[in-house]
């Protein structure tokens, strides 16, 4: 007989979250290529397929005819006697264990040498089928339903380990959304600083020219394939730094992918591309750079 283990929704949120990041970063690469997304899908992959994945399915504790069977994930888990199971109750401690929640069953057991005991933390969906199986097999156990407070260390590790997951979360919300706004474009009377996600400063004197096309960006390209070489591809079609085609070869975008028109920026180095949500925002900063540009060339 076999008991799956419950799963909280912040352990589900996280693990689907993981896996649905692993996703997009193939098909990101599988798309558009490049070196960043090539490297989220070397990072991600392992642990979706050999941690996340077998965490999911493979977090269950199953009665054999004379051991319970304790499994997570791809480990080899551990077996335990029924016979040196000498009691089980309750808890709500957060150690790392063979669980994928906090609603918690803690199984004390005695070593095969009899001499001292030890403790695992499992978290079956049907705790309470669960203890009437495991009594059956050993009615000696002493069953608990009180459920043991935490201690003052495990609460401070709990914390501890909820405030590295939140800042993770938050960091990676804040770069999605950076990468999606609009650049942050100011132009000065030597220079053009884009600030913000891949931001640099370009100064006139590395200017060939500067033009509006009145086209987007994935027009531009006209269907070729473009590799991202290190850069952010988000939703919304919002892409900055560098990136590689064909046509253009190696340069960086500001751009708002699907709206037009697009400032040119025509360098001795790479070139630079620019655009807006707003096609009127877009014809602006044109107008704000070649009037500076035509100033500085005199």
């Amino acid at each position: 007989m076999r008991f799956i283990s419950k799963i909280d929704w912040w352990v589900g949120t996280l693990l689907i979250g993981f896996t649905a990041g692993n996703l997009w970063a193939i098909v990101s690469f599988a798309i558009k290529g490049g070196l960043g997304a090539l490297i989220m899908v070397m990072f991600f992959t392992p642990f979706t397929v050999f941690f996340f994945i077998p965490l999911w399915f493979r977090t269950y504790y199953e009665f054999g005819e004379s051991e319970l069977i304790i499994r997570c994930g791809f480990g080899k888990g551990m077996r335990v006697d029924y016979s040196r199971i000498v009691g089980v109750s309750g808890t709500k401690n957060p150690l790392s264990s063979p669980a994928l929640s906090m609603d918690r069953l803690e199984i004390k057991y005695v070593y095969i040498s009899g001499k001292s005991t030890d403790t695992v933390l499992i978290s079956p969906k049907d705790k309470d089928g669960f203890i009437r199986q495991l009594a059956e097999r050993n009615p000696d156990i002493a069953v608990s339903t009180d459920v043991k407070p935490i201690t003052g260390a495990n609460k401070a590790m709990l914390l501890i380990s909820l405030g590295i997951t939140v800042v993770v979360l938050i960091a990676t919300g804040v770069m999605m959304i950076s990468g999606m706004r609009d650049p942050a474009v100011h132009v000065y009377d030597d220079r053009v600083q884009i600030s913000g996600m891949y931001g640099l400063s370009v100064y006139f004197s590395e200017m060939t020219s500067v033009s509006l096309i009145d086209k987007s960006m994935n027009e531009v390209y006209g269907g070729e394939r473009v590799s991202r070489t290190n850069g952010f591809g988000g939703a919304g079609q919002s892409n900055k730094g560098h990136f590689f085609s064909t046509s253009l070869g190696s340069h960086r975008l500001f751009v708002q992918a699907n709206t037009s028109p697009t400032i040119h920026i025509e360098r001795r180095a790479i070139d630079i591309y620019i655009s807006f949500r707003s096609g009127d925002k877009t014809e602006q900063l044109y107008r704000e750079l070649i009037d500076a540009f035509s100033e500085w060339t005199g």
